[in-house]
């Protein structure tokens, strides 16, 4: 049964959905031996649906939060602009991380980096959940992708050929250099530390977007981005580990999207707001990739009959885009 869960996943066929506590009556009538359902926390689902059955994909047809919105990689800055040197090294603060974990939702991590590693050559990374790697075991409770637990890292840092061991790594570096910047230990020689030197690190490698979404959003083919309900799911992955552990967590979300209200009503920001109400649960999100790119455009209208125009200026060769209005 699994198995064939996960194929519906992982397929081009089937059509994941965000389901809320209080929309779950839209379930109502669909054939479960067409759908599959992972459970995520708070009561929200992520249900795969197969396309085959179902009407064209269209705000007309399905509800907007329903449909998982694409999130892209976002840039970080010098430790030293947020002040956080200062802290790490003020008397009576010292605050280097210790009995804190911090998880981080991205493109992997070079586990094998010192900078991961405790003095005794031992792995700082509690756990990984690669959801792009198929061939091992998921984590307790999941469908897809594969765990690495400490104990595993440990064994691959210690043979000779890690890579043979654990074949997760981190082809496109954002995820290290975030993790790194947040949680990195000391590089003597490069006159590197992070933020939290001495913290417990868990890295969920998140699975590409599915193509359907790309053309829906009118996103290049080629563009990095990843699903708003695989990154619930690891949310959810990053609380139970922390809780398994005995940890506090601090959950870093270096991503973002163009798509919504911007004003914080959408589903991944309800639930992280959600997780920054539970003891011990602290978030932190990264603020745009945007700056001067002049993709934003706002305006208040006097009354009913008031009227703005905005210019829309396409790049050539662009065979399609997308456009919000909120």
């Amino acid at each position: 049964m699994e198995d064939r869960c996960k194929e519906k996943i992982l397929s081009e066929d089937y059509w994941d959905f965000i389901i809320s506590p209080y929309r779950e009556d839209e379930l109502e009538g669909v054939d479960t031996e067409k759908m599959c359902i992972q459970e995520l926390d708070f009561g929200y689902k992520s249900v795969s649906l197969d396309s085959r059955m179902l009407l064209p994909l269209s705000l007309r047809q399905y509800w907007y939060g329903a449909i998982p919105k694409c999130y892209t990689l976002l840039d970080m800055q010098p430790l030293d602009a947020a002040g956080i040197i200062t802290l790490q090294n003020y008397p009576t603060l010292q605050l280097m991380g210790e009995g804190i974990m911090i998880g981080f939702l991205d493109t992997g991590i070079d586990y094998t980096h010192p900078v991961f590693r405790n003095l005794d050559g031992t792995t700082r990374i509690a756990g990984i959940w690669d959801q792009t790697i198929q061939d091992g075991d998921p984590p307790e409770g999941f469908l897809y992708g594969t765990e690495y637990t400490e104990e595993r890292i440990n064994a691959a840092l210690h043979s000779e050929s890690p890579q043979e061991l654990i074949s997760s790594e981190d082809t496109d570096g954002h995820g290290t250099f975030v993790a790194s910047a947040a949680a990195g230990g000391a590089e003597v020689g490069k006159q590197f530390l992070g933020a939290a030197p001495e913290a417990s690190i868990a890295m969920v490698k998140l699975k590409p977007a599915k193509n359907y979404l790309k053309e829906f959003f009118a996103i290049a083919q080629d563009a990095v981005c990843y699903q708003e309900n695989d990154i619930m799911l690891g949310l959810r992955y990053l609380n139970d580990l922390a809780r398994k552990q005995g940890m506090p967590l601090v959950i870093c979300v270096a991503l973002g999207t163009s798509f919504g209200g911007h004003n914080g009503d959408s589903i991944l920001a309800d639930i992280l707001d959600i997780y920054a109400t539970v003891r011990n649960r602290c978030v932190v999100v990264g603020t745009g990739n945007e700056a001067a790119r002049r993709h934003h455009y706002f305006n208040r209208f006097a009354d009913a009959q008031d009227m703005r125009t905005a210019e829309i200026r396409v790049g050539e060769g662009t065979q399609s885009f997308a456009v919000e209005l909120w």
